[in-house]
């Protein structure tokens, strides 16, 4: 099959360090090339990948400073990648955009998935981006949870694929150190941070965090400031900065347990799988995704939201998780394999509705 993988260029594929969408297009684009198939890769000019990478921009826009609202490098990738599938003789369009590009796929003669990557809650939209989605409702989408369509019935869905990560690429230690507490994501409101800061105090164990700090975001920055910055504490609470793949899976694997008290809708949450697949159990809010990803008193802990004494309570029961069930489960689940059998189910399912029809004109005798 020819495959044209639609990534972005606000982060490499895959990201030097934070950057989930990304991350996934890359796991994806990798086992689709090791399974025999065609691929070009959309991204930008720095990323890595044994697919033929095809770029518009040279670098993550940004690591440049440039705004999440601009688009317009953005558009360009969108409009060249579409003349290139046409060209091409491509079976299909692999979209990870979102919203942004639906307009211009909506003009692709090839035919086109759309993975939603991010929430759908009408609540968190801005209105133009809610009418976007319903302009285009009749477009193919793929969720990354059943969950995730709950807040837009009203798209085409035609498949759940759940995120993929190597789990090879994640170690898990019999006899971890165990002595610290660990939380991975973006200085973010919706991501609870503080919550995990005053929860680890209050169990009595360090918190270490690997988080991103986004600068040109302004609502992070007053986050930060007011609500991260003034509980860092050195052997309490300690930001370790924004780390790559091994330093990350390194810390996954040493810690109690990774904390996930999230205040929004997470769509998915990689941050699960991959501690899971590490063997480190995950205590979460029982928000979004959550519960499609943790099986709660076997690979970790759901608790109501804002609810203290039960995350504490979850602490306390941290060792009477089997942290190779956790691993099982990632493996079975929320791995490369299974992703890239469910998008190649969808590729055909689009290929096939794309097709033209034959009629019965054949059977006439002339």
């Amino acid at each position: 099959m020819k495959i044209v993988q639609l990534s972005t260029l606000w982060e490499r594929t895959p990201p030097t360090k934070y950057g989930g969408l990304e991350l996934v297009v890359s796991n994806l684009t990798e086992e689709l090339v090791a399974r025999g198939h065609e691929v070009t890769l959309f991204a930008t000019g720095d990323s890595k990948t044994n697919a033929l990478l095809k770029a518009t921009y040279p670098r993550p826009l940004y690591r440049e400073g440039v705004p999440w609202t601009s688009m317009d490098d953005s558009l360009q990738m969108v409009s060249t990648a579409i003349r290139y599938a046409k060209e091409w003789g491509a079976d299909v369009i692999h979209n990870h955009q979102s919203h942004r590009s639906l307009a211009m796929m909506s003009l692709a003669e090839t035919p086109v998935v759309n993975t939603i990557h991010g929430t759908l809650n009408q609540a968190q939209l801005a209105p133009d981006r809610i009418r976007t989605f319903r302009a285009y409702r009749n477009q193919n989408f793929i969720s990354i949870s059943n969950y995730q369509r709950q807040h837009a019935r009203y798209l085409h869905w035609i498949r759940t694929v759940y995120n993929g990560i190597d789990v090879s690429r994640f170690p898990i230690k019999e006899k971890p150190k165990a002595d610290y507490l660990f939380w991975i994501g973006r200085f973010s409101q919706t991501k609870g941070t503080h919550l995990a800061i005053d929860y680890a105090a209050k169990f009595g164990m360090k918190l270490l965090m690997a988080a991103k700090y986004d600068q040109l975001a302004p609502k992070d920055v007053a986050y930060f400031e007011a609500e991260i910055k003034p509980r860092l504490k050195g052997g309490k609470a300690e930001w370790v900065g924004e780390v790559g793949h091994a330093e990350k899976a390194r810390l996954y694997a040493d810690a109690y347990a990774t904390l996930m008290p999230i205040l929004w809708d997470e769509p998915f949450g990689l941050v699960v799988t991959e501690s899971m697949a590490c063997g480190t159990p995950v205590i979460a809010f029982k928000r979004g995704a959550m519960p499609e990803l943790i099986t709660s008193g076997k690979t970790g802990f759901l608790v109501p939201e804002r609810d203290e004494k039960a995350f504490l309570k979850a602490l306390d029961a941290v060792p009477s998780i089997d942290r190779k069930a956790c691993r099982r489960r990632v493996e079975r689940k929320f791995s490369v394999a299974a992703m890239a059998d469910g998008y190649l189910a969808a590729y055909d399912q689009v290929v096939e509705k794309a097709r033209p029809k034959r009629g019965f004109g054949w059977l006439i005798k002339r």
